[in-house]
């Protein structure tokens, strides 16, 4: 797995000055967009996002060793057993090297077994968020639609707010909530064509 660096979303909220300093803040990207294809390595198997067309996602891209990410974790959790009888869809994605021997103890202590969690890289994660490789502010989540259609896209760089800790649960319920109520929307055809995030 490639290296990359991971700043915590929460320090960026303790440390304001941190995300103003940063040389390279994140690009926009483009909302909305199809989501592109990702697998996901789990245990003895692979698991694909197209799999949950159909259901709201809420993706959360996390380290397994990122304070915030575990309580993000948890949060989510609680909200799949919440979420569930609307049609939503939690899914974790880890993609610091050290995933692979934490990434059990990470899904039972912290996701308790709610939601799938699996592996990916450091490339194909910034391609999905349409984010340069190598620096990650974690953590970091992508809200689609049941038409695979990312509505919404939170990255600690930019939206250190969303994931305060005192209003983190609310900011998600917000974003599902929205895509729960909103009509069905029509990507232009150059844009609705769904194009897969290849392993490197």
């Amino acid at each position: 797995m490639r290296a990359a660096k991971f700043v915590f979303a929460g320090a960026l909220v303790a440390a304001g000055t941190l995300m103003a300093a940063d040389p390279a803040p994140a690009p926009t990207a483009q909302i909305p967009r199809k989501a592109p294809e990702l697998s996901l390595q789990m245990a003895g198997k692979q698991i694909q996002l197209s799999q949950y067309k159909g259901f709201v996602c809420a993706v959360a891209f996390m380290s397994t060793q990122c304070p915030h990410c575990q309580h993000l974790a948890g949060v989510l959790a609680g909200l799949q057993t919440e979420y569930a009888p609307k049609g939503v869809q939690m899914l974790g994605v880890v993609f610091n090297p050290e995933a692979i021997t934490d990434m059990a103890n990470f899904t039972t202590a912290f996701a308790r077994n709610m939601f799938p969690v699996g592996m990916s890289t450091d490339a194909i994660v910034a391609s999905f968020v349409q984010h340069p490789p190598g620096i990650h502010y974690i953590p970091m989540m992508a809200f689609i639609d049941k038409q695979g259609i990312i509505r919404g896209q939170h990255l600690g760089i930019n939206d250190a707010d969303f994931f305060d800790q005192k209003t983190e649960v609310q900011n998600i319920r917000g974003e599902l909530d929205k895509i729960l109520k909103e009509p069905v929307i029509q990507l232009p055809k150059a844009d609705a064509k769904r194009t897969d995030v290849k392993k490197k």
